[in-house]
């Protein structure tokens, strides 16, 4: 699947909320962890794959699902 270019952006320009909930989303994500991806759409869904462990399609989707809920 992946991350298309239009939700990248959104990702990239909404990044400090969008981390802040998913810090709240997932339980063993970090707000370091969310600090070290940085703005970067595919370094923010890489560390909440690695943290959860979950395959990376997804936490796409779950990252998806939280832009949407605004």
């Amino acid at each position: 699947m992946g991350l298309d270019d239009m939700l990248k952006q959104q990702i990239h320009d909404r990044a400090p909320e969008l981390k802040h909930k998913l810090v709240n989303e997932f339980d063993e994500v970090t707000q370091k962890d969310m600090d070290e991806a940085g703005d970067d759409p595919d370094q923010i869904v890489d560390k909440v794959q690695q943290k959860t462990g979950q395959p990376r399609e997804q936490v796409e989707q779950r990252v998806n699902q939280v832009m949407q809920k605004g």
